[in-house]
């Protein structure tokens, strides 16, 4: 059975794309000819900025759509919103997370579900909805370095992200040969909001290439995986080799937060 050679995506929406790796990755893509779809839910104004900036799209338009991903019918609603306003995505970057420290013991029941819920129950629903909707295309995951190993003070941020990789191998199987699913998975590479870049420091120095990744570096990962035809289920690292040691990251519980309910 053969298939047309794939071509670099047309529409693509990025989750959380106003602001800091997401806005890069909107940016390569839209350098690269495709209409995006900018999604937020507080950064309304850094998302406009950031669309009147792109490049003109090969065809259509650059679009923004605010929305809550804390609210399970919200992120039900995204994609065939899209669809009925007729913008049909050929590739779902799933790029929207909140990164909380906790020690397990603290971790309730509600706090799991909460951040859950941004982590992965938006993204599963998105690519759900993605399957279900748009066809054939290509999915990706912004998971995180510490899929590979063991971080207790992630809390179920790690867990989250973890049950993520999982479900981007099982789509990737489920849904071959109409649609690509694959992860890419950054290490540091900007401080949490409010945090000085200087605090990194100790950090980057014990990661094997001795830098950190550019948010520039991880949406041209995004990039490549969306055009390469033959790849998927797969986990693509852009973190300097940080998940092949066993870097204790001791970071306070709550210190670094990656959140904005939507706005990575």
């Amino acid at each position: 059975m053969t298939h047309p050679p794939e071509k670099t995506p047309a529409r693509v929406l990025v989750t959380g794309g106003a602001v800091r790796i997401g806005r890069a990755i909107a940016e390569r893509f839209a350098r690269g000819g495709a209409a995006v779809a900018v999604h937020c839910f507080r950064s309304v104004r850094e998302a406009a900025a950031l669309l009147a900036t792109l490049p003109p799209p090969r065809a259509g338009a650059h679009r923004l759509v605010q929305a809550d991903l804390r609210s399970p019918q919200a992120c039900a609603e995204l994609i065939p919103g899209l669809v009925a306003a007729g913008f049909t995505p050929d590739c779902l970057v799933n790029n929207a997370s909140a990164y909380r420290r906790a020690p397990l013991a603290e971790l309730t029941p509600e706090r799991l579900q909460a951040d859950f819920q941004l982590n992965f129950f938006a993204p599963f629903e998105l690519m759900r909805a993605f399957a279900n909707h748009c066809g054939r295309g290509v999915i990706l995951n912004l998971l995180d370095q510490r899929v590979a190993t063991v971080d207790p003070g992630a809390g179920s941020y790690g867990f989250a992200k973890k049950a993520l990789r999982d479900a981007t191998e099982a789509a990737a199987l489920q849904w071959a040969p109409r649609i690509r699913v694959n992860g890419v998975a950054p290490g540091f590479v900007l401080p949490p909001p409010g945090v000085p870049p200087a605090a990194m420091a100790k950090f980057v120095a014990q990661i094997p290439l001795g830098r950190r990744s550019a948010e520039a570096e991880v949406a041209e990962a995004c990039w490549f995986l969306a055009g390469a035809p033959t790849v998927t289920g797969q986990v693509l690292y852009v973190d300097g080799g940080l998940h092949l040691t066993a870097l204790a990251v001791a970071e306070k519980a709550d210190t670094w937060r990656r959140e904005g309910a939507g706005d990575r």
